[in-house]
C-alpha cells in the first residue's frame, strides 16, 4: 500500500463564511436536532438538560445582539416547536455565537461572506456542543451521555445530510475526489492518502483545523471531543456508500498526533481490521 502527501498547512488561518447562512444551516438545526431527539428519547433527561443549561453560567455572552424583540430572529425560532420551547436558550447561544466570532449584528444581517480568524470560528461552534455533551455527562454519566449524543449525531446525518447519500461508487472514486478536495482545501489540511488495496483505503490527517485552533484543548476531555468533532464521519461513511465502514482509533481531538481514518469496503474486504498505531507512525515518518 503506497502513500502520498497532499495539501499544505496555512499559518494564521482565516475562515471565509456567511454568518447568517451558517447559523441557519448549522446552529439552529444542531440545537433543534439535539434537543428534539433527546426529548423524544427521554423526556426526563431532556427536562433536566434544559434546566441545567438554563441555570449554567457557561457560554454566557457579554452582549445581547438579539432578543425577543428581534422580529426576524423570532420568526425563525417560531418555525420550530423545540426552538420556540427554548427561545431564551436559543437567543443566548446565538448571541454567544456572534460574540465569539468577533463580528457585529450588522455583519450578520448583511448575509455576505466574511473572513474571521479560525480560532474564533471553531470556538463559536465547539463551545456549544461541548457544553451540551458535558452537561449530559453530569446527568447520565460519561458512557451513557456519549452514547446518547452519538445518537443525536446519527439522527442529524440521516435527517439533514441526505444530499450525501451514495456520492461515491467505490473507494477509488472517494480517493480521487478526496485528493482534489485536499489540494484545493481552504483550511490548510495536510493528508497522507493511500492507494486502495484489498477493499481498504487510508487517510492519515497530520493536522486538524477544528481542534488545533482551540485555546483550551488540553482542558477538554478527549472522548467528548471525539464525539462532537470526529464521530460524525462514521455514519457519514455508511451514507456515502452502503458498503463502507470507517474505523478511526487515533484522533488529534483525543490527544493523538494524527488521525487514522481507515475506510473498508465490506463487499470486498476479507475483514474489518484497523492497522496498529506503529503502522501509521512509520508512514508519517517515511514521508517527512
Amino acid at each position: 500500500m503506497e502513500f502520498e502527501q497532499y495539501g499544505k498547512e496555512i499559518e494564521n488561518l482565516e475562515i471565509k463564511f456567511n454568518p447568517f447562512e451558517f447559523a441557519e444551516s448549522n446552529l439552529f438545526k444542531e440545537i433543534d436536532n439535539a434537543f428534539g431527539y433527546i426529548k423524544k428519547r427521554n423526556v426526563d433527561t431532556y427536562t433536566e438538560l434544559i434546566n441545567r443549561l438554563t441555570t449554567s453560567k457557561k457560554n454566557l455572552p457579554k452582549k445581547k445582539f438579539f432578543n425577543e424583540k428581534t422580529s426576524k430572529i423570532m420568526e425563525r425560532i417560531k418555525k420550530s416547536e423545540i426552538l420556540s420551547e427554548n427561545k431564551e436558550l436559543v437567543l443566548r447561544y446565538l448571541n454567544a455565537f456572534i460574540e465569539t466570532q468577533g463580528i457585529t449584528d450588522k455583519e450578520y444581517w448583511q448575509k455576505k461572506e466574511i473572513k474571521i480568524p479560525a480560532r474564533n470560528f471553531f470556538h463559536s461552534a465547539n463551545n456549544l456542543y461541548y457544553l451540551i455533551l458535558s452537561t449530559l455527562v453530569d446527568i447520565l454519566g460519561k458512557d451513557e451521555a456519549i452514547k446518547l449524543y452519538k445518537e443525536t449525531v446519527d439522527n442529524y446525518v440521516h435527517t439533514f445530510d441526505t444530499k450525501q447519500m451514495n456520492i461515491f461508487t467505490d473507494l477509488e472514486d472517494m480517493r480521487q475526489k478526496f485528493i482534489r478536495w485536499t489540494e484545493n482545501s481552504p483550511y490548510g489540511r495536510v493528508r497522507l492518502l493511500s492507494t486502495v488495496e484489498n477493499g481498504q483505503w487510508i487517510r492519515i490527517c497530520k493536522n486538524c483545523e477544528k481542534v488545533q485552533n482551540l485555546d483550551n484543548l488540553e482542558e477538554l476531555d478527549g472522548d467528548l471531543m471525539y464525539a462532537i468533532s470526529c464521530y460524525c464521519h462514521e455514519p457519514l461513511a455508511k451514507m456515502w456508500n452502503e458498503n463502507f465502514v470507517l474505523t478511526l482509533e487515533q484522533t488529534i481531538a483525543k490527544g493523538d498526533p494524527f488521525c487514522s481514518y481507515v475506510y473498508h469496503d465490506k463487499s470486498i474486504a476479507d475483514k474489518i481490521e484497523h492497522p496498529p498505531r506503529k503502522f501509521f507512525e512509520e508512514k508519517i515518518s517515511n514521508l517527512k
